[in-house]
């Protein structure tokens, strides 16, 4: 049974770590931005374990405590206002602001919850570390793999019937409980243990009532007299509003909103087809049906805040036939729809969380470049205009956008400017652009400052500039203390026996290549949490059949496949994900997918090698999960040196595992012997 038992705590490590990445950031809205760490405290957590499996016996009762801690302090952080030190070089929606003497500072929030979060995993980490030494290097490294998909797919399909967090940690902790039968004395505390964490997880959703959980965040409907106000993450995302006249003209709120949003409608002829991305709960649906649209397609991303918008929204729009709604990403259906609009219309697309817990780039920045107008542009009849609403809280984050529909269609947008309710800014774009009367001349000063533009390698709306701020610096340097501090302690006996430079190398380069892989992808084909999903069940089955292949055909010699590797990163660091989209659907998945798999592959090649070699595969797994740590920090040079940058670090990272494993097997000797 140590396969099998091996596979569960795999399963289990993943299970956890992706709930978690959901459930804090759901109810610590400030950790939506920083949802790797939990990531990165998850490597940390399995590395130590690991580090220390002869030792599991004793370290899986860190458990019991360590996971009342950490859902104890997950509640705590959850009514508590923490405090970001305003930084000027980037945005964060709706994070509280104040001195620190009256909050909880943002590095102690982060830090704990890092620190706590990697102290759960250590226990998992030690009870897998156990049973891998159980069993061959790469026998072991298999069941590790499958036991990772089957958590990966069976949080996909709680997240599909949309399940609450009760039932995710019910079987979590059920199944934990299951697997340590043997040690009933284990098993009954954990069970104990996993009880006290079920009631405060039932007593924060008893707490928020008419929550809702979605793939991306935790929603809450409230009443107000003016409609629903609809919160994610516990701050204001959009409010849901009667907009018909005879309604809107007797609430002060809702006929300023309506104003707004009907400013720019007032300039077009007619309205035959139109799209809207980021419909929301169907405001801007309301008023193109009341302004006589025949056809409107409706884009969200959030399954849940559609459903929202179709049960409560009071014109009922969504019931509407002429619209139609597709739950998509905003690039996907642009790059995908072949019809054309009279008029397209950016809804405020302004998302509270990141793309996924690998990357810091956020759900909407990929719907904030240049060739993402661009894509809009093409949709657009001859007479076809462009509308985006957006709450631009700093003005460099207007200027950006203003510049980038600028640029995408050759002539400058029209603004409206100044309504601050839901947007503050409109900017107008094809045939209508024209009619748009003067802004105010200090607003377009502000509007025409120069600043680097988002493009799909550089997609930071809401940076001011390619520099990392300084909340990060900060956050990172908490991150690799805590790291460095547990290591010190919990690792030390078995980390003084040597480091294993090559495997440490390799956790740190494909950390990045699979977080670039995510990123390509969901360029490609959307950034939904399907897609997102299926990208990562996908890099762990390319891993799992080249480990398979390593232990039918043995390799004996890594500089090779080294080479080829350095030839895939260059072809994927060459060839943009953009080129791809000429070819049909077809070609785009099968040549994207080649293009994202070939580095994969070729470097789980080298790793189950090299893992082959190791008389502690246990060790050397620690280690590769040590390095991830180091690929998770060094994600966020993206923010200075783009996307793309990503392949150059990771192809510095792979060389130093080529050059430790080549020093370590003799094979340049070998090869200046042979010629």
């Amino acid at each position: 049974m140590t396969g099998p038992r091996l596979a569960a705590y795999s399963g289990l490590i993943l299970f956890f770590e992706l709930a978690l990445i959901r459930y804090t950031a759901g109810f610590v809205h400030t950790f939506s931005f920083y949802l790797n760490f939990v990531l990165i405290a998850t490597f940390l957590g399995m590395g130590v374990g690991l580090l220390r499996a002869d030792h599991a016996a004793l370290l899986k009762w860190i458990a019991v405590p360590a996971m009342v801690l950490l859902f104890v302090t997950i509640a705590l952080f959850a009514n508590a206002h923490i405090a970001l030190p305003a930084d000027p070089n980037e945005f964060l929606w709706a994070v509280f602001r104040t001195t620190p003497g009256h909050t909880i500072p943002l590095r102690v929030v982060t830090g704990s919850l890092f620190a706590l979060c990697a102290i759960f995993f250590i226990p998992l980490g030690a009870l897998m570390g156990a049973e891998f030494r159980r069993l061959p290097a790469l026998s072991a490294y298999s069941w590790d793999i499958c036991g990772s998909l089957a958590g990966i797919l069976g949080f996909g399909l709680l997240s599909a019937s949309r399940q609450e967090p009760l039932i995710w940690f019910l079987i979590a902790i059920g199944i934990w409980v299951i697997v340590s039968v043997r040690d009933r004395r284990y098993a009954a505390a954990l069970a104990v243990s996993g009880a006290v964490v079920l009631m405060v997880v039932s007593w924060m959703e008893g707490g928020e009532r008419g929550a809702y959980w979605s793939p991306y965040y935790r929603i809450n409907v409230t009443p107000q007299r003016a409609g629903y106000r609809v919160d994610v993450n516990g701050s204001l995302h959009q409010m849901v509003l009667n907009l018909d006249s005879a309604t809107a003209d007797t609430m002060d709120y809702a006929r300023i909103v309506r104003q707004g949003y009907l400013q720019p409608y007032a300039l077009l002829p007619h309205i035959d087809t139109a799209l809207v991305v980021g419909s929301g709960t169907g405001n801007d649906l309301a008023l193109l049906l009341m302004r006589g649209a025949r056809h409107i397609d409706a884009v969200e991303i959030d399954p849940v805040i559609a459903d929202i918008g179709a049960a409560i929204h009071p014109q009922q729009p969504y019931a509407d036939p002429r619209v139609h709604l597709v739950v998509n990403d905003a690039r996907a259906f642009l790059r995908t729809t072949r019809r054309k609009y009279d008029v397209i219309v950016f809804g405020t697309l302004d998302s509270q969380t990141l793309l996924s817990g690998m990357s810091s780039i956020r759900l909407d920045n990929y719907v904030y470049t240049v060739e993402s107008f661009q894509s809009a542009r093409r949709r657009l009849t001859d007479d076809g205009t462009l509308i985006v609403y957006h709450m631009s809280e700093q003005p460099y984050i207007g200027a950006r956008i203003y510049q980038m529909m600028g640029e995408a269609f050759g002539a400058a947008p029209g603004v409206f400017y100044g309504h601050k309710i839901l947007f503050n800014l409109v900017l107008v774009s094809g045939a209508a652009a024209r009619a748009v009367p003067p802004a105010d001349p200090a607003i377009m000063r502000q509007l025409r400052e120069p600043l680097p533009l988002a493009r799909d390698n550089w997609p930071y709306l809401y940076l001011r500039g390619h520099t990392l701020p300084g909340h990060y610096l900060v956050a990172l340097t908490v991150l690799l203390a805590i790291a460095a501090g547990l290591m010190t302690v919990s690792g030390g006996a078995a980390m003084a026996r040597g480091f294993d430079g090559a495997m440490f190398f390799m956790g740190a380069g494909f950390l990045l290549v699979e977080t670039k892989s995510v990123t390509e992808m969901s360029l490609l084909f959307g950034s939904t949490w399907v897609v997102n999903l299926l990208v990562f069940a996908s890099i762990l089955l390319m891993v799992l059949l080249a480990n398979r292949w390593v232990m039918r055909h043995p390799v004996t010699r890594t500089l090779p496949l080294f080479a080829a590797l350095f030839a895939a990163l260059a072809i994927a660091y060459v060839l943009p994900a953009s080129s791809l989209l000429v070819f049909g659907t077809a070609g785009q998945w099968s040549l994207g997918g080649l293009m994202v798999a070939l580095p994969i592959f070729f470097a789980a090649l080298i790793f189950s090698t090299l893992l082959g070699r190791r008389t502690d595969g246990t060790r050397a797994l620690a280690y590769n999960l040590l390095g991830a740590i180091v690929g998770g920090v060094l994600e966020y040079s993206s923010m200075v040196i783009g996307i793309k940058g990503l392949y150059l670090v990771a192809a510095a990272l792979y060389l130093g595992a080529m050059l430790w494993a080549a020093a370590e097997s003799g094979e340049w000797r070998r090869g200046r012997r042979a010629t």
